[in-house]
């Protein structure tokens, strides 16, 4: 899983000036909160014919896309805000606050070795640690455990090895295709086995991996974490940030 070595950083965006876009409404001295001339053209500039909303959208989170702290997109980002305010004719700059780390997340390859070979969907989380090159190792699931006792006997064994951290989803059909194609009875039996495992699991990562529990994973040697955070429709991950400071965090679809 080759990527740029970065560090982690504070998450921020650049914003630009966008206004809703709804159908026009007449500005009536009964239906308007306040007779001041400036706000009433805002309001009418806004919610009528001449919102940029879809232009500016279109521009900001589909053509630059994500703008994380640190990263180039946030920098281009700030400049297309600059030169739309210097082409509206409000002055702005440029001001720098802070130091802070480049990341960029660059290229991620995850394949399946074994029992098959498959390539997998992923994506390394924000502000993770890369890898220096291709690193391969084996996969371990964070196992059932009542004592911290355990948890210490069981922590040297992760060195080498990916460690999955995120509950394993039982299906990846979302409900309302189990809803269209499953009996009631068995969507029903499904959902309560899917969410009694569910609450151990989060029990269980609570306890062993809260709390410095995934600094403890990669003081012990683990070459990685593996994540998954599945929102349990179609294509609809939540991808958050790097809880890692030397080992790549990897989130899985």
């Amino acid at each position: 899983m080759p990527t740029t070595p970065p560090f982690k950083a504070l998450l921020t965006t650049a914003t630009a000036l966008c206004t809703a876009t709804l159908p026009p409404t007449p500005l009536t001295a009964q239906t308007f909160p306040t007779n001041d001339p400036v706000i009433q053209a805002m309001w009418a500039e806004g919610m009528g014919d001449g919102s940029q909303v879809f232009a500016l959208s279109q521009a900001l989170l589909d053509s630059i896309g994500p703008r994380l702290m640190g990263t180039p997109a946030y920098a281009r980002s700030a400049d297309w805000l600059i030169a739309n305010y210097e082409r509206w004719g409000i002055a702005a700059e440029r001001q720098n606050y802070g130091t802070w780390t480049g990341w960029n997340r660059g290229i991620t390859h995850i394949d399946l070795i074994e029992p098959r070979i498959r390539t997998l969907e992923g994506m390394i989380l924000a502000w993770s640690p890369g890898t220096d090159g291709p690193v391969e190792g084996e996969v371990v699931v964070v196992p059932p455990m009542s004592s911290a006792e355990e948890f210490e006997a069981w922590l040297p064994s992760v060195a080498g090895k990916f460690v999955v951290t995120t509950f394993a989803e039982p299906t990846c059909r979302e409900d309302q295709s189990w809803q269209d194609h499953a009996t009631p009875e068995t969507f029903e039996r499904m959902t309560e086995a899917r969410n009694q495992a569910r609450q151990e699991w989060s029990s269980q990562s609570q306890r062993w991996l809260g709390g410095g529990g995934t600094q403890r994973l990669e003081e012990a040697g683990a070459l990685g974490l593996l994540t998954g955070r599945w929102s349990r429709g179609w294509g609809v991950d939540k991808i958050f940030r790097s809880q890692t400071r030397e080992i790549p965090s990897v989130h899985l679809s």
